[in-house]
């Protein structure tokens, strides 16, 4: 059996009106709290490298988790169905540029809204818990975004700057879509509908 996915238009739009969206609210929030962004960085080059490098290990726990011995185990087993087959499908006609400019902006966006404002307002575990359940699309799923989230305000927090968790989501998501689309082989997918 084969995924159907979804037409390349409607992802770029969708995911265009969700980021928009993060980044909008995030400026908006930021004027009204009085909060500056900028500069992201005072040494961008050592930012990035530490961003990328930070994006490693989840990147590895991804792998871990999408990978057949997941399968069995409860919370694994369900969040690997939900990301062979939900975020998998979601992103199958898209083009590695498209997956670029995804990752880029949600990086971005994301950060921006949850680390600049909301962690910076009202802490890290706030800005997590609203980081996964505004991921959620399972219960697997929320707690691992919400992990994550505290994984990258801990980035945040150790290094003082934006830059930092911007590079580290965006590297993240661009390698786990990169994977998901060019490297999962359609038998991954096929055990799990």
């Amino acid at each position: 059996m084969s995924a159907m996915g979804y037409p390349r238009h409607k992802v770029l739009l969708v995911a265009v009106l969700m980021e928009g969206g993060a980044l909008a609210a995030a400026l908006l929030l930021a004027e009204y709290f009085d909060i500056d962004f900028f500069p992201l960085s005072l040494n961008p080059v050592q930012d990035v490298l530490i961003g990328t490098a930070g994006a490693v290990v989840p990147f590895i726990l991804f792998l871990l988790t999408i990978s057949e011995k997941a399968r069995k185990l409860p919370l694994l087993g369900s969040l690997r169905e939900t990301v062979l087959v939900q975020v998998r499908e979601f992103f199958l006609h898209t083009k590695l540029v498209d997956l670029v400019l995804i990752s880029l902006i949600a990086g971005f966006a994301e950060e921006m809204l949850f680390r600049g404002v909301l962690q910076a307002r009202y802490g890290i575990i706030a800005a997590s818990a609203v980081f996964g359940l505004l991921h959620c699309v399972s219960p697997a799923y929320f707690i691992v975004a919400t992990l994550m989230g505290l994984y990258i305000g801990g980035a945040f927090i150790l290094s003082g700057n934006l830059l930092v968790p911007i590079q580290m989501h965006f590297i993240y998501d661009l390698a786990a879509l990169v994977y998901l689309k060019f490297y999962v082989r359609e038998e991954a997918y096929d055990d799990c509908v």
